[in-house]
């Protein structure tokens, strides 16, 4: 076996999570939420603390992938949630007025 062979054959090398992505997808996230889930009602106040749990979940699991030195792709998956978590939010939380 020569050099080459070994350089051509080697797996490449994973790529850390992109945790300034997470961190910007958080911000966006966050702004939507407060634009689009409050309501000056009980319900808005149940919606945001929804959306806070949320976004706490979201750190921890970025602080866990940060502590593990986790790799590959599953961050893009976590930012997409964030980025469109407004708009699920309301999905699940919206009740009808009688």
């Amino acid at each position: 076996m020569n050099i080459e062979t070994i350089e051509t054959t080697a797996a490449p090398i994973p790529k850390p999570w992109n945790y300034l992505q997470m961190g910007v997808a958080l911000i966006v996230g966050l702004l939507l939420q407060s634009l689009v889930l409050p309501c000056l009602c009980s319900r808005g106040s149940a919606k945001m603390a929804v959306a806070f749990a949320f976004d706490a979940l979201i750190l921890v699991r970025m602080w866990m992938a940060y502590r593990r030195r986790e790799t590959g792709r599953g961050w893009i998956f976590y930012a997409v949630l964030t980025y469109t978590s407004a708009g699920w939010m309301e999905a699940i939380t919206y009740h009808k007025h009688p």
